[in-house]
């Protein structure tokens, strides 16, 4: 039986690992997730100047406080930051990309199976299609041409 400190440090371990993609883009994330925290030095120098002036600015710090993250970056003026803007979507685009993917594979995890053998394809890419869009069919309009035509059963 293992010991559960031993368990713990395997685990730390093995997070470390796993995530360790993510300690070199460490400054890249704390400018999307913190820049008023950011020192100004250690980023890149096309960022630089944009920082400064984000930091300097209350007013934004105020909005950054008060709004959620998107929405505060969607709100800056694009003439005043554009590198940090170009640089948020970027961020931002990398976790939204990542769930879509895993979105994806769970769909396909749970749609292709040993009891659906025989779905083609063409099926499968049909399921992921309609799972993975925000298309909503409109009920209401297809029951009325339903109801236009009339079964002789």
């Amino acid at each position: 039986m293992r010991l559960p400190f031993a368990r713990a440090i395997e685990l730390h371990f093995e997070f470390e690992r796993r995530f360790q993609d993510f300690s070199a883009i460490q400054t890249e994330l704390d400018i999307f997730t913190m820049p008023f925290n950011v020192n100004c030095e250690a980023v890149r120098s096309d960022l630089q100047l944009e920082l400064i002036e984000l930091q300097s600015n209350n007013h934004l710090k105020q909005s950054f406080l008060n709004m959620p993250k998107l929405e505060f970056y969607k709100s800056l003026s694009k003439v005043s930051f554009p590198n940090l803007i170009s640089h948020t979507q970027k961020i931002s685009a990398m976790f939204a990309s990542s769930y879509i993917c895993e979105q994806v594979f769970s769909t396909m995890n749970l749609r292709k199976n040993y009891f659906r053998s025989r779905l083609t394809d063409e099926h499968l890419a049909s399921f992921l299609r309609i799972n993975t869009s925000h298309f909503e069919p409109q009920y209401k309009e297809l029951l009325k041409m339903k109801s236009q035509f009339h079964s002789s059963h």
